[in-house]
């Protein structure tokens, strides 16, 4: 989306990345993100990036920003900015609920709001992290139990660092993909450490784009994702996504991702003034 001369998760000459997921990265001559989202990101593309710290006051183009954490995963980040006729709160992909490998969610009063809608319909209702954590655990020790050694797709970067953490507190041990390592590598650097990665683990962790994941799962197999099996998610949930709405405050609603669309008319029927928009808008404010 492009805000006057700024790219928010769109490539532009001044662009900010919210975080480090392959379908948010940005090209331009100037990227503005965190730290961790630098690091992250550099594993797999280039680019000038500017760092800059949460809470910290900058400029980006012509507007006053600061950024939040998002929740999402390490270094993930929404951005505020002072526009002439108010302020907007763009939050990339975001996580109400603490996650264990996350910085704590925060969200500012804004005039504007931007949110991501992924699961912007109220079937989407997810346990909270520490709910779906007990799933998981209790998954692993039946398979183990049994004599069988559990498989969990997940994605490389965030979820499988949280599924990581998640098995280290409670002590089991895991072997993640090489991409997984990488990543994991970062987190370290960042003081989420993981001391529980060993080539015989207990529990395998593959990439849930891996062929395997088209057929049928056995039944020490596990899909760990908000459309999965086992909804340990690092997205925010319908309800989660109220929530972040009604501590925004804001006057006007934009939609975007996901069941955008859905969410929007949800937001209207509560009085908001609400739009769904693409990805690749210009928003233009009255």
């Amino acid at each position: 989306m492009i805000i006057g001369n700024v790219g928010l998760d769109s490539s532009s000459r001044v662009a900010f990345q919210s975080h480090a997921h392959a379908d948010h990265f940005v090209s331009g001559e100037t990227i503005f993100a965190t730290k961790a989202t630098k690091f992250l990101s550099h594993l797999r593309k280039g680019g000038f990036y500017r760092t800059v710290e949460f809470g910290e006051e900058f400029y980006i183009g012509d507007f006053r920003a600061r950024l939040y954490p998002a929740g999402h995963m390490l270094g993930s980040s929404g951005i505020k900015l002072w526009l002439e006729n108010g302020t907007l709160f763009y939050t990339g992909d975001t996580k109400w609920f603490k996650l264990r490998t996350a910085e704590k969610s925060r969200f500012p009063r804004a005039d504007f709001l931007v949110i991501e809608a992924t699961f912007g319909i109220p079937s989407f209702t997810f346990p909270s992290p520490r709910e779906a954590e007990k799933k998981l655990i209790a998954f692993v020790e039946e398979a183990l139990d049994r004599g069988k050694r559990p498989v969990l797709y997940v994605n490389q970067t965030g979820k499988a660092q949280e599924v990581m953490k998640v098995l280290d507190v409670h002590g089991y041990t895991v072997k993640p993909s090489g991409r997984m390592l990488k990543v994991a590598r970062v987190y370290s650097k960042f003081g989420i450490d993981f001391g529980n990665i060993s080539r015989n683990g207990d529990v395998v962790l593959r990439s849930y784009r891996s062929p395997e994941v088209g057929n049928s799962l056995s039944p020490w197999e596990l899909t760990v994702s908000g459309f999965g099996e086992l909804k340990l998610s690092n997205h925010a949930d319908f309800w989660e996504l109220m929530k972040i709405v009604e501590r925004v405050r804001p006057e006007r609603v934009f939609t975007v991702y996901g069941f955008a669309r859905e969410f929007a008319r949800a937001l209207r029927g509560l009085g908001y003034e609400a739009t769904a928009i693409s990805p690749n808008s210009v928003l233009r404010l009255p």
